[in-house]
């Protein structure tokens, strides 16, 4: 199958599309043996080794993204150490980001920014 991106012919779009599929199905699993984990090694790489190649020539990063490489390298040993990944969530921390970086922010006049945005928080305090 060929898909069509920005006017750039991606033949293999789908099977990368198969592998995050099955990477990501294994990384739902409530609990891991270690066979588990070497085979969602095995999938993370398979799926890694082929996006990378895929998109890193029109990425203008060249795909240099945290959260991609904490997957590829370190989401097993973080398994192994802590458990399945489940219950893991950001939203709480993007949440709070929201409410006291990026709101306060909007507010400012930008100058000065860190001083009003922590004025804003103390005044929100005390109003709670």
């Amino acid at each position: 199958m060929v898909f069509m991106v920005d006017d750039l012919q991606i033949e293999n779009l789908s099977e990368v599309y198969v592998k995050w599929n099955e990477m990501y199905l294994l990384s739902r699993s409530e609990k891991f043996k270690e066979s588990d984990l070497e085979n969602f090694q095995k999938a993370i790489n398979d799926w890694g080794d082929l996006f990378i190649k895929l998109f890193q020539n029109i990425s203008n990063s060249h795909l240099k993204f945290l959260k991609l490489h904490s997957w590829i390298y370190y989401i097993v040993d973080t398994i192994r150490e802590y458990g399945a990944i489940n219950g893991y969530t950001t939203e709480t921390y993007e949440s709070l980001h929201k409410t006291y970086v990026k709101i306060p922010y909007r507010l400012s006049n930008k100058k000065e920014v860190e001083k009003q945005i922590m004025e804003n928080i103390r005044r929100r305090a005390i109003v709670s």
